[in-house]
């Protein structure tokens, strides 16, 4: 039951979640997870969208125990708390820990660690800790078939309501000549095997330098695909991957030229937010469609009063979290979730308890009945509009496009320019494949 809700939760909040690389999931062998962590307590909803044959169970920093509500959450999912270094007061013996995590590897549950060790809001990924591969390695001592599975965790924009996740889950790493080479140089394998970790997962994770280069980034592709109609974040995803990896590969051989592109991205960026046109691509579909106005115009007496039972938690939730700040950014999005889950259930409790005052119990219980359908309602409603308009030509787009043509020529200008020379360096890539990667 707390699984359907976790996911529940995870396909509210995020608007599309794309898992890719089923196929590389064993059909039998239990498997230790392990995930990039750059989301905090959204991490772990995402692994339960693998494979149902898995029985997974987590591994969790000891004080988020502490936390009552959370506390009897994880107890209840059989997560395995570990109590890491910088928290401990003394020296932490983790032979009990990895005693426990084997004997669930030995019951054929399977194991999820963020090898990070730590969310941080930042990204690129951190070094990883070695925990995963001892762990491994002391599974092994006990003749347990064990996989290791790589998964990226890749956000749109992670703190943002009905944002996109990519899970990119890896094929399970090959572990046979480190699993002999650990029988003689033990502390060398454990090396090994968290570097071959840290690199197949990062091929699995969108990154970057900073966070202007990601925005910078997610901008280049906007600009590069306009007019595409692949424009899911599990499309957007590869075509980041390759500018990342293209980028990273131009680094040092077309430095000026990749600098020359950040400045332009930067203007490109300013001239934008200057005459207020988003990526130069006005949202809404100007064109006449009899069909979807009337479907807009009967769906919106539903809409608009799910918009006003509903606006009062959900700016309250953004209120908390923007002034509540005794969390990183990281937590943004997990802060968001929890005061969700105690908002809107007590908005609606007094919603239908005043419908009870003023109009009786059948039209309370009415209402109890239906909150819940006319808010998902209202949310995909809301969002097909945002996505395809009204179905009437939008004059004021119209008006408003005519009032910034000249901005608007300025950024086509940008536009071309910035393809031009992407195009240019794609072009030096391919006659130099052997610099990619």
């Amino acid at each position: 039951m707390l699984i359907k809700l976790f996911k529940l939760i995870a396909k509210t909040f995020f608007r599309e979640i794309t898992v890719k690389g089923l196929e590389n999931l064993s059909k039998s062998d239990p498997a230790i997870f392990t995930p990039n962590h750059p989301n905090a307590l959204l991490d772990p909803l995402f692994l339960y969208f693998l494979s149902p044959q898995y029985k997974i169970r987590f591994v969790a920093k000891a004080p988020l125990f502490k936390i009552s509500f959370l506390g009897w959450i994880m107890h209840r999912i059989g997560v395995i708390p570990v109590v890491r270094k910088f928290e401990a007061e003394g020296k932490v013996d983790y032979k009990v820990f990895f005693s426990s995590c084997v004997d669930t590897l030995a019951a054929g549950e399977s194991i999820v660690i963020f090898p990070e060790g730590v969310s941080l809001p930042q990204p690129h990924m951190s070094p990883l800790k070695t925990g995963v591969a001892r762990l491994f390695f002391l599974a092994t001592e006990r003749d347990l078939a064990i996989q290791i599975v790589p998964v990226g965790l890749n956000y749109e924009h992670g703190s943002i309501f009905r944002s996109s996740v990519v899970v990119s889950i890896a094929p399970p790493l090959d572990t046979d000549d480190l699993t002999e080479k650990y029988k003689t140089f033990p502390q060398a394998a454990v090396r090994d095997l968290t570097d071959r970790i840290s690199q197949v997962l990062q091929e699995h994770v969108f990154q970057s330098e900073n966070a202007r280069d990601r925005e910078l980034m997610l901008l280049l592709e906007q600009i590069y695909s306009v007019g595409k109609n692949d424009n899911s974040w599990r499309e957007r995803f590869e075509r980041l991957r390759q500018f990342e990896i293209g980028l990273k590969s131009l680094s040092t051989s077309h430095s000026s030229e990749i600098e020359r592109l950040r400045q332009m991205l930067l203007k490109y960026m300013k001239i934008s937010k200057t005459i207020q046109i988003s990526k130069s691509m006005p949202k809404g579909n100007a064109c006449y469609s009899p069909k979807r106005f009337l479907m807009a115009i009967s769906g919106f007496p539903i809409a608009g009063l799910g918009w006003l039972l509903t606006i009062i938690p959900y700016q309250l939730c953004n209120l908390f979290v923007k002034y509540i700040k005794q969390y990183d950014a990281s937590d943004a999005a997990t802060y968001k979730v929890v005061y969700s889950l105690f908002l809107f259930p007590v908005t609606f409790f007094l919603e239908t308890l005043f419908v009870h005052l003023w109009l009786g119990w059948l039209a309370s219980l009415t209402f109890a009945i239906g909150i819940i359908p006319i808010s998902y309602f209202t949310l995909y409603y809301l969002e097909w509009v945002d996505e395809g308009g009204w179905g009437i030509p939008n004059f004021s787009m119209k008006l408003r496009k005519n009032m910034l043509d000249r901005g608007a020529k300025q950024l086509e200008n940008e536009r071309s320019s910035i393809i031009e020379l992407v195009s240019e360096l794609a072009g030096w890539l391919e006659q130099n494949p052997k610099k990619m990667g």
